[in-house]
Formats: structure tokens, C-alpha cells, sequence
């Protein structure tokens, strides 16, 4: 098939997929917003710009405005697509952007395959579960609907949609669900795996951690609430007093994540340090902010207990990657992590809200061999039987080739 994939942030959640789609000898072009983009071989890409506004186009969200302007520049890329000659058997979009905004107008008879990856809540963001939060502002709650108008607009046009889980497929209308298939696009088994040899030299060189070591890890793409940020922060003091050798690594931008920005000149870490001041003991603690990916494999592979918090929100990479590498995970009970995780099988669940029995679990995966052993090969075995790259890919392509070939 010739396959047409976009995403703003390319490859963003189809790195892997859209590699395996090429080597089983599909035409895959992308199409992206970023400059320098990650391309597996046999992947044609083309850059299309929002840096620039468009003439006598104004609107109060600025983000809705951009999101219109990506489908004005998706919607030209593709016309030189089929003036070219190159007509897709299929798209496949992520419809969060905007970028599928106008396909249909380009291409009234070809198959468009709809991601959209999330409906937008009050709940989403914690409102109604973060027991820190009040009532939502009303710009918070303008912008949720503006989102969900660009999937609104994008599953109107769409032939299929495709959702990783099924948490976030039931966000959407009942009405709608119908019409979405649930897989998730495939972790890569063999780049992800254990390593009892690792050996994770810190950037001063003075710490080298291995698996087996008291390794406590934490990742987000945002230091924010949304990912439970506060709430592992404050589980620190009593894990620290209660194991005197554990090291923390925190791999994260203080940076504005999903939900509302902090009112901390230096973000929700200044504002964490601050309220634990003479609390933690700093040296045991290592702020690595945005890593490599080979450093975030080893991360995982010397992790002896791996944190993963989140609102009822979309299911994080991070974790079925820790999963993959066998880290025993204590993960918040919500959804979307009960789908991944049943509590004391392949990992450990607590309530997102509770620090001490956060510190409580950590403590107890640091002090129980065995618990760690048993719930990290658990973990490597559930992403093997549902989450593995050849067999997600298998899933994708028949559900691509089915929209193609109806």
C-alpha cells in the first residue's frame, strides 16, 4: 500500500511502526512539522511550517490558530502529493493538531484512518481526581473543547479511527466508539529488554548504578502535576529516612506541561524544592531534565522500582518501555495503568493522592528481592504477549488494509 502518515511532532507515537511498515514493503510518506526528524529506512518525509501566521487570520486561542494554520500547510503538502501523481491508498493522522482538518477536501474518495488519541475532560487534567485542585479555570475549559472540536471535525471524516487503549477510546461519546479499533502502535522488543550487565555511569562519574542497586526511577516528559510529579516528590523525605542508600533519578523538563502552569518562578520543581527544603537529602537525588534515549534504556534496565503516576489521562510510552526492560513498576490505580497492570501480578498500584503509600511500596520493592524479580519479569512479559512491535504491526496493517480495501 502506499501509506500517507502525519504527525505534527514526526514520528512522535509511530516511530517504530512506521519503520516496520517499510520494511514489509510499503510506500510510507510522512509528512511533519519538525525539521530534523528521526526517519527509519525507506521513509520519504516532507517539513511543512507554522512559523509564520497566515495573512488576515486572527483567532482568540492562539493554539486553535495554530492548529488551523498546520492544516492549511498539511492540506498544500498533500495537494502537491496528488498533483505529483502520488495518491495514498490510505492516511493515517493524528487528529489533535488539525492536521486532518482539510484531507478530506484533497482527497474526496481515499480512506482516511483518524488517531484521536484523546476527548478532553475536566477529569483529564484532574479535576475531580488531583485532590489539590479546586474547580477548573474557564480558559482551562474553552481550550478542552477547542481540542476536541479539531477530533470531532477529523472522526466526521474519517473511515476508521484507531485508539491504544481503551480507556481513552471510551473518553470519546458513546455514539462514536463504534467506529474505533483498539491497539496500541508496538514497543520494540529488542532494543527494549533487560540488561543485568548495565552499569549507569552518572554525568559526574563519581556514582555507577547496576540492576540489583537501590534505584529508585521517575519519568515525565513535563515535571508537572498531571504526571503525579508532587505527589513522588513528597513521597521522597520518608523514603530516604527509611532506606539511607536509595538514589533517585528524575528524568524530565521543568517545563509547562498539560495541565495549568505553576505560579513558581522556577515551575513545579522550584515549587517542590521549596516546600521540601531541608527535607531531602539533595546528593541522593539526580535532576537529569531530558535524556538520550540509549540513556533512558539504561535508566530503566538499573531501575529497581520505576514510578509512574497519572491523571485519567493517555497511557504514557514510559511505561510500557520501563515494562519492556523489566522494571517493577508502582503505578497510580486509574486508568489507563489498570489495563496495563494488575496490582501484585505485574506490578504494584496506589492511590495517586498518597504519598506514604507510595513510599510505603517503593520501600517494599527495595527490600523484597524476589518481589522485584517476580513483578520486573512479569512486566517484560506482558509487553511480549500485548505490546510487541511485530504483532501491533500486524494489527495496524490489517486494519489499514481493511479501511483500503473495504
Amino acid at each position: 500500500m502506499r501509506i500517507l502518515v502525519i504527525h505534527q511532532n514526526f514520528p512522535g507515537q509511530f516511530r517504530h511502526l512506521v519503520g516496520a511498515l517499510a520494511r514489509r514493503g510499503h510506500d510510507v510518506v510522512a509528512l511533519g512539522s519538525c525539521e530534523q526528524a528521526s526517519l527509519p529506512e525507506g521513509v520519504i518525509y516532507g517539513v511543512y511550517s507554522v512559523n509564520e501566521p497566515d495573512e488576515n487570520l486572527a483567532y482568540h486561542d492562539h493554539s486553535l490558530e495554530l492548529a488551523l494554520r498546520r492544516a492549511r500547510r498539511v492540506r498544500g503538502a498533500c495537494e502537491q502529493l496528488r498533483d505529483s501523481g502520488w495518491i495514498a491508498d490510505v492516511v493515517l493522522f493524528h487528529c489533535s493538531w488539525g492536521e486532518g482538518l482539510y484531507l478530506r477536501d484533497v482527497w474526496p474518495d481515499q480512506r482516511l484512518v483518524g488517531y484521536p488519541e484523546l476527548y478532553g475532560s475536566q477529569l483529564a487534567l484532574g479535576y475531580g481526581f488531583d485532590q489539590t485542585l479546586s474547580s477548573p479555570p474557564p480558559l482551562l475549559c474553552e481550550g478542552i473543547r477547542h481540542i476536541n472540536l479539531l477530533s470531532l471535525a477529523a472522526i466526521a471524516d474519517s473511515d476508521a479511527m484507531i485508539c491504544p487503549t481503551f480507556h481513552q477510546r471510551d473518553s470519546f461519546p458513546s455514539y462514536l466508539r463504534q467506529q474505533f479499533h483498539v491497539t496500541h502502535e508496538g514497543v520494540d522488543l529488542h532494543a527494549l529488554s533487560p540488561n543485568p550487565e548495565r552499569c549507569l555511569v552518572m554525568q559526574d562519574g563519581n556514582l555507577a548504578l547496576r540492576p540489583g542497586d537501590p534505584v529508585v526511577t521517575y519519568c515525565s516528559r513535563h515535571l508537572e502535576p498531571l504526571r503525579g510529579f508532587q505527589t513522588f516528590m513528597r513521597s521522597l523525605p520518608r523514603l530516604q529516612a527509611l532506606h539511607p542508600t536509595v538514589q533517585v533519578l528524575i528524568v524530565g523538563e521543568n517545563s509547562k506541561g498539560y495541565g495549568l502552569e505553576s505560579e513558581h518562578a522556577d515551575g513545579y520543581l522550584g515549587e517542590m524544592m521549596e516546600e521540601l527544603n531541608g527535607k531531602i537529602d539533595l546528593t541522593r537525588i539526580h535532576l537529569l531534565g531530558r535524556v538520550s534515549y540509549e540513556q533512558l534504556i539504561g535508566i530503566f534496565q538499573v531501575s529497581a522500582a520505576h514510578v509512574y503516576l497519572t491523571y485519567p489521562y493517555v497511557l504514557s510510552w514510559s511505561l510500557l518501555e520501563a515494562m519492556a526492560c523489566g522494571a517493577p513498576v508502582v503505578g497510580s490505580r486509574c486508568a489507563p495503568i489498570q489495563e496495563v497492570i494488575e496490582h501484585d501480578q505485574n506490578g504494584l498500584l496506589v492511590d495517586f493522592n498518597n504519598d506514604e503509600q507510595l513510599s510505603d511500596h517503593l520501600l517494599m520493592l527495595l527490600d523484597d528481592k524476589v518481589l522485584r524479580v517476580r513483578l520486573g519479569a512479569a512486566a517484560r512479559a506482558t509487553i511480549e504477549q500485548s505490546y510487541g512491535l511485530e504483532a501491533c504491526t500486524d494489527a495496524y496493517e490489517a486494519i489499514l488494509s481493511g479501511v483500503a480495501n473495504p
